[in-house]
C-alpha cells in the first residue's frame, strides 16, 4: 500500500513538474515572441532601417522594369516586330503578370498590387512603341512654281517624279537630251539643282530629270526592292520610256555612281550616248578622312566640249 502510494505521488509530481515546465516554455515563447515584436517595432521606427529597406525595394523595382523592358527589346528583334509589336508586348505583360502572381501569394490584398506595379510601368512604356504617335501616310513635297511635276510608270514598276526644262530661245540647240541623276539617293531634287538644270537648258540642252524611286515627289517601293540595282533598272527604263534614242546623262554624287554602274552593263551604248560623272559618292563620308592628294579643285577644262 505504501509503495502504491508512493508511485502514485511520483507520477503525480511528474505529471505536475511537466506541466510546470510546459507553462514556463510557452510564457518564455510569448516573452520572446513579445520582445522580437518589440525589436522589429523598434527597428521598423529607425529611419535609417526603413530608407534601407526602402531603398532595396525600389531597386528590386527597377530591374524589374528593366529587365522586362529588355525583354521587351529582344521579343521585338526576334519577331521583326509583327503586327507593330503587338506580339512582342503581349508575351512580355503576360510574363510579367506571371511573375508578379508568384510573389503575391500569402500577401494581403493592398499588398497584393505591389508586385504588379513594375509590370504596369513597362506596359505603359512598351506600348508607346506600338502604337504610332507620327503620321504614317506619306507626305510629298509642296509643288515648284517654276516646272510642272510629271509621273512617269516605268517599266521597272517605278513611278518617278518627271521635271523637263525644255532649251531655251537663246542657246545652241542640242539635238541629245540630257538626263540628269541627282544625288541622295532617297530624297528629292533641290531647289538649287533645278536652277543648274534651268541654266543647262538656257545653254541649248534639252534637260530631263527625274527624282529616285522613294524620293521627293515620287512613290515610294517595297524595302526589300531598294537597290543600286534597281536605281540602275530605273535609269534603263526612264532612258527607254523618253525613247530619243541614246541620250547624254549627268550623274551627281549618288546619281554619278548609278551611272558608272550603267556604265558597266554591256548595253549601256544604246542608251548612253556620253557620261558626265561629278563627285561620286558621299563628300563627307568615309573619304573625308583621307591625307594627301586631293585632287583637282575643280574639272573644269577636262571635258570636251559637248
Amino acid at each position: 500500500m505504501a509503495d502504491s502510494t508512493r508511485r502514485s505521488f511520483t507520477v503525480s509530481s511528474f505529471v505536475l513538474g511537466l506541466a510546470t515546465v510546459t507553462s514556463l516554455a510557452n510564457s518564455a515563447n510569448v516573452v520572446l515572441k513579445l520582445s522580437f515584436e518589440t525589436r522589429a517595432r523598434s527597428l521598423m521606427a529607425n529611419p535609417f532601417v526603413r530608407s534601407a529597406r526602402f531603398l532595396g525595394r525600389l531597386v528590386l523595382a527597377l530591374a524589374a522594369v528593366a529587365g522586362l523592358a529588355a525583354l521587351f527589346l529582344v521579343l521585338i528583334v526576334l519577331t521583326d516586330g509583327a503586327a507593330s509589336g503587338i506580339a512582342a508586348w503581349l508575351v512580355t505583360v503576360a510574363a510579367g503578370v506571371a511573375v508578379a502572381i508568384r510573389r503575391v501569394r500569402g500577401r494581403a490584398w493592398p499588398r497584393k498590387l505591389v508586385p504588379l506595379l513594375p509590370v504596369v510601368v513597362v506596359a505603359a512604356l512598351t506600348a508607346s512603341v506600338c502604337i504610332p504617335d507620327a503620321p504614317t501616310d506619306r507626305r510629298y513635297p509642296p509643288s515648284l512654281p517654276f516646272v510642272a511635276t510629271q509621273q512617269w510608270s516605268l517599266a521597272t514598276g517605278s513611278r518617278v517624279a518627271v521635271y523637263h526644262y525644255p532649251p531655251g530661245p537663246e542657246g545652241t540647240r542640242h539635238a541629245t537630251p540630257l538626263v540628269y541623276l541627282h544625288g541622295g539617293p532617297v530624297r528629292g531634287i533641290s531647289v538649287l539643282d533645278h536652277q543648274f538644270l534651268q541654266l543647262l537648258a538656257g545653254k541649248g540642252y534639252d534637260v530631263y530629270a527625274f527624282e529616285h524611286a522613294g524620293g521627293g515627289r515620287s512613290e515610294l517601293l517595297p524595302m526589300e526592292e531598294y537597290g543600286i540595282s534597281r536605281s540602275v533598272r530605273d535609269l534603263e527604263a526612264f532612258i527607254d520610256h523618253l525613247d530619243k534614242g541614246p541620250v547624254d546623262v549627268l550623274g551627281f554624287s549618288s546619281g554619278a555612281v548609278v551611272l558608272t554602274r550603267e556604265l558597266a552593263e554591256p548595253n549601256a551604248a544604246t542608251r548612253v550616248h556620253r557620261a558626265i560623272i561629278a563627285e561620286p559618292g558621299p563628300m563627307d563620308g568615309p573619304t573625308a578622312g583621307i591625307a594627301g592628294q586631293q585632287g583637282r579643285p575643280s574639272a573644269r577644262g577636262l571635258a570636251p566640249p559637248m
